[in-house]
């Protein structure tokens, strides 16, 4: 129990203790002071329960979300630059995929490496413009 609660309680208490009934017109507002307060703190330890099963989500959330950021930045942190060597770009690493970035808004785009055919049109999926433009001057048809 609350404190407001204990002292709801201890008001209900002392209304009784002192005789307050309903039959008179102080007595009718005093009980039904106490009840709403009664109501008051009830729903004061609702909430604050609620709060702290709250608290409690949002840190196993966060908990969470602190691994998973260890998980992936740590890798990252791993690599020296004796990891990356300048050939590995000429060499097939195996995905099949052309890298490309568009002109106009910058989105990396990829494309099949078997599959790509420079004569059809390529639009870019961000800003729907061609990716590569036949036009030496760069201005669209």
């Amino acid at each position: 129990m609350s404190k407001m609660g204990e002292k709801v309680a201890y008001l209900k208490g002392l209304a009784e203790g002192l005789g307050v009934n309903a039959e008179s017109e102080q007595g009718k507002l005093m009980l039904a002071m106490i009840e709403a307060m009664e109501a008051f703190a009830s729903e004061q330890e609702e909430t604050e329960e609620k709060l702290r099963e709250l608290m409690e989500y949002v840190e196993e959330i966060d908990s969470d979300v602190s691994d998973m950021e260890e998980a992936l930045f740590s890798e990252d942190d791993d690599l020296d630059e004796d990891d990356f060597d300048e050939d590995d770009d000429d060499e097939d690493d195996g995905d099949g995929l052309i890298e490309y970035e568009c002109p106009h808004c910058g989105t990396v785009i990829f494309f099949d490496e078997e599959a790509f055919d420079m004569e059809q049109e390529h639009l870019c999926p961000n800003c729907n413009r061609k990716i590569f433009d036949e036009d030496p001057d760069g201005e669209d048809e």
